[in-house]
């Protein structure tokens, strides 16, 4: 369906430059909100509530523990998440809902955003 050359290939930032549509695709699945934190993501946060957390290293890039209310500041995201996001080109922020306003308006959209940064835009996950 994403038509790669190797699975990795999605988060690979030559293969993005080149050909952007299939990681914008699989943004769209992905993009925080579509799922809910689980009872695990919770009691992290309740851990952070009760001062007991000192950091919550995580591999995932669902951004779900800032959804179940830990700060962001806490959280050490090894493969990034959605919480932010760049030009890979100028290197400058861009807003994260305008990010994700691009990636769910499809092709016009990240196409838009990136005539307006001066390059591609991708969510900080690798």
């Amino acid at each position: 369906a994403y038509d790669l050359p190797y699975p990795e290939a999605v988060f690979d930032l030559q293969f993005f430059r080149s050909n952007p549509e299939p990681f914008y695709r699989l943004c769209k699945e992905l993009w925080p909100g579509q799922y809910n934190p689980t009872s695990t993501h919770h009691f992290i946060n309740k851990l952070h509530e009760k001062g007991l957390l000192l950091r919550c290293f995580t591999q995932n890039i669902d951004s779900l523990e800032t959804l179940a209310g830990l700060p962001t500041e806490k959280v050490v995201a090894a493969h990034g998440n959605f919480d932010s996001a760049k030009c890979i080109t100028t290197g400058e922020n861009v807003p994260i809902n305008e990010v994700k306003d691009a990636c769910l308006q499809g092709a016009d959209g990240w196409m838009n955003l990136k005539l307006k940064y001066g390059g591609l835009v991708k969510p900080d996950i690798v």
